[in-house]
């Protein structure tokens, strides 16, 4: 069936001579490969080792038997020059190597049918999936077509979260556009998949009906006819989908042509055979039907939200992609309150679903960047692999992404290029058990990522680390985590991933230093992994290990055997003409290759010298790693630019390149003045493809406008004015004594004066300490002070719905517990000045709360054996004040200074509580959750509660329900006789001002 056609609207730009002509991808699943191609594959090993050994061992013999290596110079130059040599054979071995792993797996790859893929959607339960989109000042286009891409995967309840990283306070108005509509862009694409998927819901729903009605599950012609008639309905939707895109360049054309055109073929295609059926009156199984109904809903089931982690104060703020991750992932099963602190918001653990924002946890998470895209069924075909038995300890699943076909540049064509052959190479390391974890884009398996979690602290907050940023490629290094727990990692041998290059050489230069920082810090921990295989009685293989190691370190390597030939003039008897056939089979192989993926041979020419001006940005990466693994500071994390203008190349990355042509040119002259013909051939062709490569991909133009640039920024620097200091004088704080409770200056001491007058308070000891302070588990609190605010939750007269009171509740600054705060402060002998001080704070914030409300204000038993110290505390207020004691004893309670009221807990709706509430004579008795429980339902509980609570009026005793969470709730205690209540659904602890303006608005 043919689509309707896409308006093919005129593209931004123009396009450079020499620009990528392919307008169609690469076949999914990898053509047929040749027996023939395979032996030429195998033929080129055999060639390049043999040479490589016969030029060692002729070497050896020339410069070290017959002795021209006379002296200690000769003999240093002849082996520096075999390490040379050895090191660029070492990579190009490498490649040559897991081209042929490349053709094992292709050939032996079978791909599962469409349908088990709709048998596996028809199960009663999918594994569930998130799907999460790094951003970091993306256009608003690049994200909605990264967005959309997701969000139609085939695959049902997939929960997409674009987590944006864009500065909360942003500089300019162009930087705070891209923040507000990366915020409006996830609602704006939920709405659009809404209306397809609610046509889709309706027509399943009636198709469900019919069967209930018809007595028996059979399948009708008419069945056929209305599902086709939905798969027709969504083919239109996704047309006018594409005709709606925004074309800008040859990203956007492939997204509405091979991603929404095609999955809309596919379901024209499906739509038509339905019909076709259907005129020849046959009848598909009920069960085929429900499969291909599930399929259609699974393609517009998402819901998509966003999530920003720099607004909250107890998440990283690191500067990279990792820990933008790992900050959502941290959070994923969790439920968690929005607590206004002095330091900014922060989010809180609360109970199972009394949270404001509650994070699924889901069994799998799939990562992209916000500048790739996915086929349709990239999700669904990771995932299914993922649950076969055989894949069990696979943590990560991907298909390395290619590169764009029809890029407008000859950079980006090229750029294009090394991409397509490194997707041959990361498939052909999986045939030997090396594969890496490339980053952009991947499906993990959420248990293997919580097997490699590491908690550190920021200052007083956990944060906790899946994805490890020590250095700039995060994934590789999480690679190596993940086999040190014994898990695994594979390449599905299918191109169903796309990803956009640099468009210029500045934006390019940025991407790929990154690229080369950081290999060699990880290499080390290779060990690691290896030690760990043996410690499982598993054996290690030498091909994996060379893989692994060519992986993470030769960019050095090479980078430094290739600037040595360039620039030392090695002695002339060292040079043979038949080092050529060392490098000839490396260079026909991957000719062979770039023609296979649909570019020139020629091609690996211009890929020569693309690579020799990128020498500088190689080696400037490289050397940022060791400076790291000296110094210990960690390399700045610099994102790819990914928008519509050319960036600035940085002042060395021009004028390297320029030397380096320079230097080929005098090594040119000089060749030809001494006659050294053997290196006049390599020099030449240095010197020819150096120039093309600075002309073609640089620019001659842009070298000198950059150039000037960074001229003109060192020559003129803008002089910022002086401004005043204008001496300010503040009249000093009253100091607060007595009872060890320290309060503001504590405060501004450690926090300093814009952040102490917040009602941030700090405790520390009244007493010197002497000797090591003891050991604490929770290392959060390894510190001398302790930082808290008050919140405050209202208690309500049920059937009015007045606030008669507020409980002051106590929110440590690092997001602990009070009670594992209060623990960790009786550890160090500090819980009595801790508990004063949460006393303290609460009465001075509370004199500001509503007039005619009392204030429920908890306080230890060992606090209560000090009456004098907590008469002087209590008298501070002008309020009623109720004590809420945990577990009192008589004797304690004998302490207690007059003319304070007193409550205590619930030991539930039985004799127990009665007992208490006769021995202790309680003003106020606090009734549970766990007496909650069923009381809308169960008649016993309810008759338990009212006998309660007759018997409490009966000893002047008034009942507080705690932990109201439904209306259901609250109405059955009502009708119980209980007059009070607090929780979740009538309101929530919150601060001071929240509680003032709550008040306010009621």
């Amino acid at each position: 069936m043919e689509r309707n056609s896409v308006p093919r609207l005129r593209l931004d730009g123009r396009r450079q001579w020499g620009a990528d002509r392919r307008s169609d991808p690469h076949p999914i699943v990898p053509p047929t490969i040749s027996e023939g191609r395979i032996a030429r594959g195998r033929l080129a090993i055999v060639l390049t080792i043999a040479v490589w050994a016969g030029y060692i061992a002729y070497t050896i013999f020339e410069q070290f038997v017959v002795g021209k290596a006379d002296t200690a110079r000769r003999a240093v130059e002849a082996i520096v020059y075999m390490l040379v040599i050895t090191g660029l054979v070492a990579s190009a071995m490498a490649y040559l190597i897991t081209r042929i792993g490349y053709f094992y797996r292709s050939r032996a790859h079978q791909r599962a049918p469409r349908i088990v893929l709709d048998a596996f959607l028809a199960k009663p339960r999918t594994p569930t999936v998130t799907v999460l989109v790094p951003s970091y000042q993306e256009d608003e286009r690049v994200i909605r077509t990264t967005l959309l891409s997701a969000a139609l995967q085939e695959y049902p309840g997939l929960r997409v979260v674009l987590l944006i990283d864009d500065p909360q306070t942003p500089r300019n108005r162009a930087a705070r556009d891209l923040l507000l509509s990366a915020r409006r862009l996830p609602a704006a694409i939920e709405g659009e998949l809404s209306a397809p998927f609610g046509r889709i819901q309706s027509a399943y729903d009636r198709f469900e009906r019919s069967l209930g009605e018809r007595g028996q599950r059979a399948g009708t012609t008419d069945d056929m006819r209305e599902l086709a008639a939905e798969y027709r309905a969504a083919t239109e939707w996704l047309t006018g989908l594409g005709e709606r895109q925004e074309m800008v360049d040859h990203t956007d054309r492939f997204f509405v042509d091979h991603i929404v055109g095609a999955l809309g073929d596919d379901l024209a295609t499906i739509g038509e055979a339905l019909e076709r059926g259907a005129e020849e009156n046959a009848t598909l199984p009920v069960a085929r039907l429900v499969q291909l109904y599930s399929r259609l809903l699974a393609i517009f089931d998402a819901q998509v939200t966003s999530f920003e982690r720099k607004r909250y104060v107890s998440l990283s703020h690191e500067p990279n992609k990792a820990m933008n991750l790992n900050s959502y992932i941290g959070l994923m099963g969790g439920s968690y309150q929005q607590v206004s602190t002095p330091l900014g918001i922060a989010l809180v653990e609360s109970g199972a679903g009394r949270g404001e924002l509650t994070v699924p946890n889901p069994d799998y998470v799939l990562t992209l960047d916000a500048d790739s895209v996915l086929m349709p069924d990239y999700c669904l075909r990771l995932v299914h692999l993922m649950e076969q038995g055989a894949y069990s300890a696979v943590a990560v699943a991907q298909t390395p992404y290619s590169a764009f076909p029809g890029a407008a540049t000859r950079i980006e064509r090229i750029s294009g290029a090394t991409t397509d052959l490194q997707h041959i190479v990361h498939q052909g390391m999986t045939q030997y058990g090396a594969t890496f974890w490339v980053g952009a884009n991947a499906v993990l398996r959420k248990k293997a990522l919580d097997d490699i979690c590491q908690v550190a602290y920021e200052g007083d907050w956990s944060i906790k680390r899946y994805i490890q940023d020590r250095t700039v490629i995060e994934d590789t290094e999480s690679t190596i985590d993940l086999g040190v727990h014994g898990w695994t990692l594979h390449n599905y041998p299918e191109r169903l991933a796309y990803s956009a290059t640099p468009p210029d050489f500045g934006s390019l230069c940025i991407q790929r230093q990154r690229w080369a920082n950081g290999g060699l810090l990880i290499l080390s921990r290779l060990k690691d992994q290896f030690r760990a295989r043996i410690g499982r009685g598993q054996k290690n293989r030498f091909g994996e290990l060379f893989l692994r190691v060519n992986y993470m370190a030769s960019i050095f390597w090479s980078s430094i055997c290739l600037v040595v030939m360039l620039v030392y003039p090695f002695n002339s008897d060292l040079l043979n003409p038949v080092l050529l056939l060392v490098s000839v089979p490396y260079f026909m192989m991957m000719a062979a290759d770039l023609r296979a993926s649909g570019y020139k041979r020629v091609d690996v020419l211009r890929i020569y010298g693309f690579n020799l001006i990128l020498l500088p940005v190689n080696l400037s990466g490289s050397i940022a790693s060791l400076l790291q693994l000296l110094t210990g500071e960690k390399s700045q994390f610099k994102r790819t630019p990914k928008v519509r203008d050319r960036t600035t190349t940085a002042t060395f990355y021009l004028l390297a390149p320029l030397a380096l042509a320079a230097l080929c040119a005098y090594t040119v002259i000089r060749d030809v003045r001494f006659h050294f013909w053997n290196n006049l051939a390599f020099a030449g062709i240095n010197l020819v493809l150096t120039t093309y490569a600075i002309v073609a991909f640089v620019g001659v133009g842009n070298t000198v406008v950059d150039l000037f640039a960074h001229l003109r920024a060192w020559l003129y620097r803008p002089v910022s004015p002086r401004r005043r200091v204008r001496s300010t004088a503040s009249a000093p704080a009253p100091a607060v004594t007595g009872g060890g409770a320290i309060g503001d200056w504590a405060s501004v001491l450690h926090y300093g004066g814009e952040r102490g007058a917040a009602g941030l308070v700090a405790v520390r000891s009244g007493q010197p300490q002497t000797g090591r302070r003891p050991a604490v588990a929770n290392a959060s609190h390894s510190f001398q002070e302790f930082n808290f605010f008050t919140v405050f939750q209202p208690i309500f007269e049920l059937e009015s719905g007045a606030v008669v009171g507020y409980e002051a509740l106590t929110r440590f600054a690092d997001g602990t517990s009070p009670q594992g705060g209060l623990a960790t402060a009786q550890d160090q002998g500090l819980h009595i000045d801790l508990d004063a001080a949460l006393i303290r704070a609460a009465l001075a914030s509370a004199v500001a709360l509503p007039a005619g409300t009392w204030l429920g204000l908890n306080v230890s038993p060992d606090l209560l054996r000090r009456p004098d110290e907590l008469t002087s505390l209590l008298d501070e207020s002008d309020r009623p004040l109720i004590l809420e004691i945990p577990s009192p004893e008589q004797a304690d309670l004998e302490r207690l200074p007059s003319g304070f009221r007193f409550a205590i807990d619930d030991a539930g709706a039985g004799y127990d509580t009665l007992a208490k509430m006769e021995s202790l004579r309680p003003a106020i008795l606090k009734l549970g959750p766990a007496s909650l429980a069923g009381v809308e339902t169960e008649n016993a509980r309810q008759v338990a509660i009212r006998t309660l609570v007759d018997f409490a009026a009966a000893n002047d005793c008034t009942v507080i329900a705690e932990g109201i969470e439904t209306a259901g709730q609250r109405d059955a205690l009502v009708a119980c006789g209980v007059r009070h209540g607090q929780g979740f659904y009538l309101g929530r602890p919150v601060p001071l001002e929240r509680a003032l303006a709550d008040a306010a608005g009621r």
